[in-house]
């Protein structure tokens, strides 16, 4: 029975450490969103897409959000854990603000150039019935930045990068091996999705991740994430209107 009390001294070391079970309800939340509560499959057994998408974003929030946030509060305070420690601060704004100014362009000119790509006007946004009416496609962005991208860059950016930062040396090795994992695992989401997103991706991993180390927000990465997400969908919607004039 020595195997059985390995695996109960491991269940015990890995349920008393904050850390270490935030990561496993990123993982397992993981596993969920890429199957039985995946955006595709929720669309597949939905008479409305519209419903399935706010669906998807919600079950994103609960899982990577809420679930880690309330275990965070409750068990984070004994280890020096708390929600600033993982982000959720303005953090150094003048930084941030610089970060900004400077991506911001980019970022909006990679939109506008993406928007040429028919992969990507297929796949975005989730919900096409959200373009049939302006009330309707303003609840669904404010839904997908709230829901969504919060929850994404709480668990890539929050949890997995300054999570990492914890036990990693600090040093430019331990920053770039942080950033690095927290990039690898947001852009594998993206599998499936078009090519140019799923670099795309890789790149806005690295950048969100550079502004969260420097800043030490993860609110700065949020808006490149949710700039780009939201301008390629108005942009989807522009071109929606004007086919129906």
């Amino acid at each position: 029975m020595t195997w059985l009390h390995a695996v109960i001294a491991a269940v015990i070391a890995i349920i008393s450490d904050p850390y270490a079970v935030l990561f496993c309800c990123i993982g397992i939340a993981l596993v969920l969103l890429s199957s039985v509560l995946n955006v595709r499959n929720l669309m597949r057994d939905a008479k409305s897409d519209y419903a399935a998408a706010l669906t998807y974003f919600l079950s994103f929030f609960g899982l990577m959000f809420a679930v880690p946030m309330a275990l965070v509060l409750v068990d984070g305070p004994k280890f020096g854990m708390s929600p600033e420690t993982l982000g959720l601060q303005i953090g150094e704004w003048k930084i941030g603000l610089t970060m900004l100014a400077i991506a911001v362009p980019v970022l909006v000119a990679s939109v506008i150039l993406g928007a040429r790509d028919p992969a990507l006007r297929r796949q975005y946004p989730f919900s096409k019935e959200a373009l049939k009416s302006p009330l309707r496609f303003v609840l669904y962005e404010a839904s997908y930045v709230a829901f969504y991208y919060l929850a994404w860059e709480f668990a890539f950016r929050g949890v997995v990068l300054f999570g990492l930062l914890a036990f990693l040396p600090v040093n430019i090795p331990g920053v770039a091996v942080a950033i690095m994992v927290q990039t690898f695992l947001s852009t594998i989401y993206h599998i499936g999705h078009p090519n140019s997103e799923v670099v795309g991706a890789f790149l806005l991993g690295l950048a969100s991740g550079a502004a969260a180390v420097a800043t030490g927000s993860i609110f700065y990465g949020l808006f490149f994430h949710a700039l780009v997400g939201v301008l390629n969908d108005c942009m989807a919607y522009r071109r929606f209107v004007r086919n129906r004039a």
